[in-house]
């Protein structure tokens, strides 16, 4: 545990045992000021004297970060697990796609109702192209599909 997080919990620690710092200091066999500046922040304590401190206080420091270790290597996993550029490329492929056939239907009514174009000419010319492009974007994932399987 690093400084200042340590102060914190030490200070923590400490209060909900209700001690005072000097009754701590008569447990740890240190000295008032030592402690204070722990508890500031100040001064970052030797091993040995953290241990005599979270003894004193009855913690179990070596649990609390192997627990924090764990959580750090269970959030990595799951950020390894998701894929973000696959769910991007498929959002932006949909988007792209729901507002081709938006535009390519807001022509198809300004054609049909302005234009007065015979049946024919609109199928030719906007319907079967569209007909054309889903088909071939079916294929490819249907490709894809198998060749993943």
């Amino acid at each position: 545990m690093k400084q200042p997080e340590l102060g914190k919990k030490i200070i923590e620690l400490r209060k909900n045992k209700g001690l005072t710092q000097e009754e701590l200091v008569e447990k740890c066999n240190l000295n008032v000021r030592t402690l204070q500046r722990i508890e500031s922040g100040e001064v970052n304590p030797r091993d040995y004297t953290k241990k005599s401190i979270f003894a004193a206080l009855d913690y179990d420091a070596s649990e609390s970060s192997t627990n924090k270790e764990n959580a750090i290597k269970k959030i990595y996993n799951q950020l390894q697990n998701f894929n973000i550029m696959n769910d991007s490329k498929k959002f932006f492929h949909n988007f792209f796609l729901s507002i081709g056939i938006v535009w390519f239907l807001s022509a198809l009514a300004i054609v049909i109702f302005e234009l007065n174009f015979q049946k024919t000419e609109i199928l030719l010319t906007l319907i079967f192209p569209l007909a054309y492009a889903l088909i071939r974007q079916f294929e490819k994932r249907k490709s894809s599909k198998v060749v993943q399987d």
